[in-house]
């Protein structure tokens, strides 16, 4: 369930999560040289000292992959100085659970805690100071995923790197939408039967909070994102081109933006074809494309589980997906099932 703000603020919800147990545990150590070789295996190689010169440093870490994503919980004993110069290949969203750390990001140093997070850039070099005992929630997102979502939103390849302000407000809009998605996907994860883990689910989930950073947090290509598409002629080529992979496609785990790409535009202008030739949005499409299989398989297989069906065709909210239906066919799942083995 997701928190009241006004209850748990920032990062110190994630205080009790169940996600973070014995099974994900990565490492606890008090050897200063394993810890950094173990941190570095998950991020990439990097300097670690202790703020004081003799000072014993332990650490504990845990570890959940999830696509192109990871979740890492990591604390230190000791207060340490971390350099890991550039990140290289990868983009890193770190969120006080308690305590603090110094960023220094590219010329710009703040003070990271529980209501402002840090958000790194693989192209900026970055040193970090992190209190003792004072536990992050560390959200890894491969490069090449978030460069190529953003490609996909302008409409062509990026000619140069995406750089994001390395300072997360949580309390800003766009900082509390982005923490009340990552609370979402660590629960859900932390749940075995949760529909998260199917991969029509995960994949649009993983869509949602990446456009959470692209157009939440500023970055170097947002006047640019935010401009596209103005003045453009709308084709409805690229419209009946998008609905035939849709039907051909149903069954795959699609986002708007792969949809974009396969049309050869950008999201925003499949957005605009769908609404002026179609009167709907290509996800609604797509969403209308998979009731009728779920209807199909209902009608067709008296003993197939209305859930499992669900969740088969990218339906995580079952009361949603039943009203949905209902609209659509005037029944309830369990009521076309019903009416089948009668």
């Amino acid at each position: 369930m997701i928190q009241d703000p006004s209850q748990e603020d920032g990062g110190s919800r994630f205080l009790q999560t169940p996600l973070f147990s014995p099974h994900n545990q990565l490492f606890l150590l008090n050897d200063l040289d394993a810890i950094r070789e173990r941190v570095g295996g998950v991020f990439k190689p990097h300097e670690l000292t202790p703020l004081r010169a003799g000072d014993a440093v332990s650490a504990q870490m845990h570890h959940v992959s999830r696509g192109r994503l990871s979740l890492n919980r990591l604390e230190y004993g000791a207060t340490v100085d971390i350099d890991p110069g550039r990140l290289e290949d990868f983009y890193l969203v770190q969120v006080p659970i308690h305590g603090r750390a110094r960023i220094d990001c590219d010329g710009h140093r703040f003070i990271s805690s529980p209501e402002r997070a840090s958000l790194i850039s693989p192209s900026l070099p970055v040193r970090m100071r992190w209190e003792h005992d004072a536990p992050q929630l560390a959200l890894r997102i491969d490069q090449d995923e978030i460069r190529h979502h953003c490609a996909q939103h302008l409409g062509h390849p990026l000619e140069g790197p995406l750089e994001f302000h390395p300072e997360l407000d949580l309390g800003s809009p766009g900082g509390r939408y982005f923490l009340q998605l990552l609370e979402m996907l660590v629960e859900a994860i932390a749940q075995p039967g949760h529909p998260i883990h199917q991969p029509l689910v995960l994949k649009q989930f993983e869509s949602v909070l990446l456009n959470a950073l692209i157009y939440g947090q500023p970055h170097n290509l947002k006047a640019r994102m935010e401009g596209e598409g103005r003045g453009k002629v709308i084709s409805p080529h690229f419209v009946r081109r998008t609905e035939e992979y849709l039907r051909a496609h149903a069954h795959e785990p699609l986002t708007i933006e792969q949809l974009a790409e396969h049309a050869g535009v950008s999201v925003r202008t499949l957005f605009a074809g769908f609404r002026e030739f179609c009167n709907t949005s290509p996800m609604a499409y797509l969403r209308n494309l998979r009731l009728e299989r779920v209807h199909q398989e209902l009608t067709q297989d008296s003993q197939v589980s209305v859930t499992d069906v669900a969740f088969k065709w990218g339906f995580a909210h079952l009361g949603r997906f039943a009203q949905e239906y209902k609209r659509r066919y005037g029944c309830l799942p369990s009521e076309t099932r019903r009416y089948r083995n009668e």
